[in-house]
C-alpha cells in the first residue's frame, strides 16, 4: 500500500454557517473570468446551488430549469430545445477550469455529468493518510486530470489505478501505474492469436516503443478553453482516457518484456518516430495522429467537423450525433497499425472522435477477446499487413460499452 495525500470528500452543508460558506464560494466562482462575462451560466449555477441548499435538490429537473432559469413555457419540447443540457455542459467545463486555477479553495462546487444537482466537496475535518485500494479505482469516468508529461520519462509498471478529475502530478503517476498490475494480471492469463498478430511487428522492432498520448493546454482565447499542446509546452494536460490508454498499452508491453518510453506527442519529433515504433493515443489532441493518418484510407477530418472519413468513398463517414447529449451519444474511433513509408517505422494509433472513442480504442488493442474476433474476421495472414479498423462505442450516461467493428481495411 502507498500513503497519499487525502483528497476532498463529498460534503452536505447542514448548518447556517455551512450554507453561508457555500454561498460565499459561489459568489467567488461567479466573479471569476470563467463566469462573469455571461448571464446564462451564472444564472444556472446560482439557481441549482441555492435550490440544493434550500433542500430542493431532488426537484432540480431539466424541464424545471428550462422554465425557472431560461423562461421556457411549461410545455416546451426538451428534445428540440437543449438549452439546459448545453448550459450544464458549459458550467461543468467552466467549474473544472476555475478549480484548476483555484485548487486550494477550501470548498469546491461540483456538477457531475449525470445530474443537474450540484455536489459540494471539501477536505475532511480530520485527514488521515489514505491508502490506495486498486480494485476500488476501476469505475471512475472523469474528464481531465493534471499530469505534466515531464514527470513521465519512465514509469515503473509494477503498480496500477485510476484517478479523480484533477490530481497532483505525483498522485496521477502513482494511480496510473497501479492500473498496470491489474492489466498485466489479466494479460498473463490470456493467450491470444489476435494479440500476437496485432502486436508482433511492434514487439519485433528495434528500439523501445514510444507511447505518445495527446495533450492540451488551457487557452482563454479558445471557444472550448483548451487547445492542442505544441512543442513549446513542456507540461501538457492529459485527459483521463488518454492516461488510461497509456496505462493499458504500457502494461501490455511490460508483460511482453518490451522496452517503452512515455512522451507527450507535443514533444515528440519526426526523428524519434523514425528510430522506434510509436503508439499514438488520441486524435484531436494529438497532431501526430492527424498528420500520419491523413494519407490513409480512413482518417480524421479536420476540426470543427470531427468525423472519420473514407478516402475511397467520400460520401461515407462516421460522426457523433450532436443532437444528443454528449454523455449519451455513440462515439467512433480508429485503431490503426501500419508501417509509415516516410519514416519506415511501425505506428499504432488508438484514437476516438471524443474521449469515449479513445477509451474504446485502447480497450480494443489490448483485449485478447476483441482482437481474436478481428482475427477470425480478417483471416490469419494479416500479421505483416497494414490494418485500419473503424469502431463504434455506445455511450450511456457517460459509460462506454464494448467496441463494435464498423469497417476494416487491409493493405
Amino acid at each position: 500500500m502507498i500513503a497519499v495525500e487525502p483528497s476532498r470528500t463529498k460534503w452536505t452543508p447542514l448548518t447556517e454557517e455551512d450554507r453561508n460558506a457555500v454561498l460565499a464560494e459561489l459568489e467567488t466562482v461567479l466573479s471569476s473570468s470563467h463566469f462573469c462575462n455571461s448571464k446564462r451560466y451564472p444564472a444556472f449555477l446560482r439557481y441549482v446551488v441555492q435550490q440544493t441548499l434550500n433542500g430542493n435538490g431532488d426537484q432540480i429537473k431539466e424541464r424545471t430549469l428550462g422554465i425557472e432559469v431560461f423562461g421556457r413555457t411549461p410545455d416546451y419540447d426538451t428534445n428540440a430545445d437543449t438549452v439546459v443540457r448545453y448550459t450544464a455542459g458549459e458550467v461543468r467545463k467552466r467549474l473544472s477550469l476555475y478549480y484548476h486555477e483555484a485548487a486550494d479553495s477550501p470548498i469546491h462546487i461540483y456538477l457531475s455529468a449525470r445530474s443537474y444537482r450540484p455536489e459540494f466537496l471539501r477536505f475532511p475535518e480530520e485527514a488521515p493518510s489514505a491508502l490506495l485500494q486498486p480494485t476500488a479505482l476501476l469505475d471512475k469516468q472523469d474528464a481531465l486530470f493534471e499530469l505534466p508529461m515531464a514527470s513521465l520519462p519512465s514509469i515503473d509498471p509494477a503498480l496500477g489505478g485510476r484517478t479523480r478529475k484533477i490530481l497532483r502530478p505525483l498522485l496521477a503517476v502513482v494511480l496510473i501505474a497501479l492500473s498496470f498490475v491489474v492489466a498485466r494480471s489479466l494479460w498473463n492469463r490470456s493467450s491470444s492469436e489476435g494479440i500476437n498478430r496485432f502486436w508482433s511487428p511492434i514487439l519485433q522492432a528495434k528500439g523501445p516503443t514510444l507511447i505518445c498520448p495527446g495533450g492540451v493546454v488551457f487557452s482563454p482565447s479558445s471557444d472550448v478553453h483548451t487547445k492542442v499542446a505544441d512543442q513549446t509546452v513542456l507540461n501538457p494536460f492529459l485527459s483521463f482516457e488518454n492516461g488510461l490508454a497509456m496505462g493499458r498499452v504500457a502494461a501490455l508491453l511490460n508483460a511482453k518484456e518490451n522496452d517503452y518510453r512515455v512522451q507527450s506527442s507535443a514533444s515528440t519529433t519526426l526523428a524519434q518516430i523514425r528510430e522506434s515504433p510509436v503508439v499514438l493515443i488520441g486524435a484531436y489532441n494529438n497532431e501526430w495522429t492527424q498528420r500520419l493518418l491523413l494519407p490513409l484510407r480512413f482518417h480524421f477530418n479536420g476540426e470543427p467537423n470531427e468525423q472519420i472519413v473514407d478516402a475511397l468513398q467520400p460520401s461515407k463517414y462516421w460522426a457523433r450525433d450532436k443532437s444528443k447529449p454528449y454523455s449519451d451519444s455513440p462515439d467512433y474511433a480508429l485503431v490503426v497499425r501500419f508501417r509509415n513509408p516516410s519514416t519506415d517505422s511501425f505506428v499504432v494509433v488508438a484514437a476516438g472522435l471524443q474521449r469515449y472513442g479513445t477509451d474504446a480504442a485502447s480497450q480494443f488493442i489490448v483485449s485478447p477477446r476483441l482482437l481474436d474476433i478481428l482475427n477470425r474476421r480478417v483471416g490469419s495472414d494479416w500479421a505483416n499487413k497494414n490494418i485500419e479498423v473503424v469502431l463504434k462505442v455506445d455511450v450511456v450516461q457517460g459509460r462506454v460499452g464494448a467496441p463494435i467493428v464498423q469497417d476494416v481495411y487491409l493493405w
